[in-house]
């Protein structure tokens, strides 16, 4: 397991697109990756936003490559209201792992105007690949690699079956997430042999898991 962090000056991003946001948006944080829509282009993420004082939240909606969803919490920091809320993200950007399986850019990654941070986890080729992504984005001005300790690496995974996980690896390869309607349940538990009770066990407690990451990113 690898660790790459992908850092950009506010300067070299306000002369892109981004310079839309930063007009109105101070940071955007990354709170957690939710579900990735192929059909329609977008990523639907968690985010905790921060936006420029005397600019609403909903102005976020102005940006072609951006949508609100959904407000989760507002709290305040230092007389600022800071929102946690669920976007879809249309961005280029948010594409570049669409056909990387094995990293992601993970909570914690921010832009924001005056320096934009982005970390990504996985195997080593895969964190090559999303890089040369951001790369051909625009150059970063620096790019660290570390390694990830075992701790780091079992942070999704702890307490979760060998099992469990080989029955969401089945939904994932076979594209239950992507589309339920492309097969069945019953599908996917034949093709692991077990039950499509069992299955359905074994998935249900996968989502109430990472729901509960989630949660306790936001503070829930």
């Amino acid at each position: 397991m690898r660790e790459v962090r992908v850092r950009y000056t506010g300067a070299q991003l306000m002369n892109t697109e981004f310079k839309e946001l930063f007009a109105i948006c101070e940071k955007m944080t990354l709170m957690g990756n939710i579900w990735r829509d192929k059909e329609a282009g977008f990523l639907r993420q968690a985010y905790e936003i921060k936006m420029i004082q005397g600019h609403e939240l909903d102005e976020l909606n102005d940006i072609p490559w951006l949508v609100v969803e959904e407000i989760l919490s507002v709290r305040e920091e230092r007389g600022q209201p800071i929102h946690t809320a669920i976007c879809q993200n249309y961005h280029g950007l948010s594409l570049i792992g669409e056909a990387i399986n094995s990293a992601v850019v993970i909570p914690d990654s921010f832009i924001g105007r005056t320096e934009t941070l982005i970390i990504i986890r996985g195997s080593p080729k895969g964190c090559k690949q999303m890089v040369e992504g951001f790369r051909q984005f625009k150059e970063p001005v620096s790019i660290s690699v570390v390694d990830s300790t075992p701790s780091e690496e079992d942070y999704l995974t702890k307490g979760l079956t060998e099992q469990k996980i080989k029955a969401f690896e089945a939904a994932w390869k076979l594209g239950y997430y992507e589309n339920p309607r492309q097969i069945s349940p019953k599908e996917i538990a034949a093709s692991i042999d077990i039950s499509r009770v069992t299955l359905s066990g074994h998935l249900r407690n996968i989502e109430s898991h990472l729901a509960a990451l989630l949660a306790s990113q936001l503070d829930l």
